[in-house]
């Protein structure tokens, strides 16, 4: 038996959240505070939650630590629902302080026992431990592929029981933001089957999947230094382009996949100028250049590739961590080095680098096809 299932099947899109539902939330829960405080943890986070819910529907809170505790942690968290990740990241980005507390976007792993991260579940008379969820793992393209299988017998009544609590675990086990982005597809199979090998324990899963992500998808998550960073330059077509036309010239940052899935790093900006002259392509290549230096002086963005598209527009596409600020930058940018162009902004949330994995697969897949040859 082999059954696909797909961890990142998602409900329809989440509606982004305006800046005056963030502040009127923040409001209303620093001028209630100290009545929340009054309260034990449990009433505290119902509390703060029935709250939320007035202003930011699909999120939640969660406390680390006890009301009032020097230490204490306020969780905010989508339950894995990536379309709500964004909003989860622009609510904690404008969190006032508010001390004690910390503010943290998602949930944490759960911190690791004697035994690793082991820990039961009980659920409608059923039992299941981390150490009976077994794990294998393979380069999902860019991302990280698991097969699971259970170390015990699953009676066939409880099959569907057991897969589901298995994704809880894992959500527990990797944290929030691993499991939901860096883990692609998720298949159930057969523990004699374990088609990929090497099959562990789920509770001794964190540190292995930590290793695949540095040592073989790359991932120091630090910025690339100069003297070891890596680019690829491309003739690449479109599918419906004709025999006729230029290519498209691309130049693929290859070493900004170290930075590939860092959740400070999230959204997609694609920067877009029309060029009908030397002259239009230089002021535009300055400007995407300049756009470049600033990002990375500061480590707010770094760009991700460029691309000629049939000799009549420039592409720059940047990973950044506050949008709203590279947009400002680029347009001051723009009026500097290129008055007379009308550059095209666009940006979408990618949290799983979608945009450039996409293409890095595609690269290196071709790449070794003929190295093999």
């Amino acid at each position: 038996m082999h059954e696909d299932t797909h961890h990142d099947d998602q409900p329809p899109a989440a509606a982004r959240l305006e800046a005056g539902q963030i502040a009127a939330f923040w409001s209303d829960f620093s001028a209630g505070l100290s009545a929340l405080e009054a309260l034990d943890g449990q009433e505290f986070v119902e509390r703060a939650n029935e709250l939320l819910q007035r202003h930011a529907p699909g999120l939640a809170l969660e406390l680390e630590g006890r009301p009032a505790e020097a230490g204490a942690r306020l969780v905010v968290t989508a339950h894995g629902n990536i379309e709500q990740f964004e909003n989860v990241q622009a609510l904690v980005r404008e969190a006032p302080r508010c001390p004690p507390y910390a503010v943290q976007a998602f949930r944490s792993r759960m911190a690791p026992g004697p035994q690793g991260s082991n820990f039961a579940m009980h659920m409608q008379g059923f039992e299941l431990s981390c150490a009976e969820v077994l794990v294998a793992h393979y380069d999902a393209g860019g991302i990280v592929g698991l097969e699971l299988s259970f170390a015990k017998p699953i009676p066939q009544d409880m099959a569907e029981h057991a897969r589901h609590m298995a994704f809880i675990m894992l959500d527990h086990v990797l944290g929030e933001w691993d499991f939901s982005v860096r883990v692609g597809p998720v298949d159930f199979v057969d523990a004699s089957a374990d088609a990929r090998g090497g099959a562990q324990p789920l509770s001794a899963f964190p540190p292995v999947f930590d290793a695949f992500q540095r040592e073989v998808l790359g991932r120091s998550y630090a910025y690339p230094q100069e003297d070891e960073d890596r680019w690829i330059s491309l003739e690449v077509r479109a599918r419906d382009a004709g025999d006729d036309e230029p290519p498209d010239l691309l130049s693929f940052h290859d070493g900004a996949n170290a930075l590939a899935t860092r959740a400070d790093l999230s959204h997609f900006l694609t920067w877009t100028f029309p060029v009908s002259s030397q002259q239009e392509l230089d002021s535009a290549r300055d400007a995407q250049d300049a756009l470049e230096a600033q990002l990375l002086s500061q480590q707010g963005g770094i760009l991700a590739f460029s691309r000629m598209e049939r000799m009549q527009s420039r592409v720059a596409a940047f990973y950044v961590a506050d949008p709203a600020d590279a947009v400002q930058r680029a347009e001051r940018i723009a009026a500097r080095h290129a008055p007379g162009l009308e550059a095209e902004l666009q940006v979408v949330f990618d949290p799983a680098w979608h945009e450039y994995l996409g293409l890095y697969s595609a690269i290196h897949r071709n790449r070794h096809a003929k190295e093999a040859a």
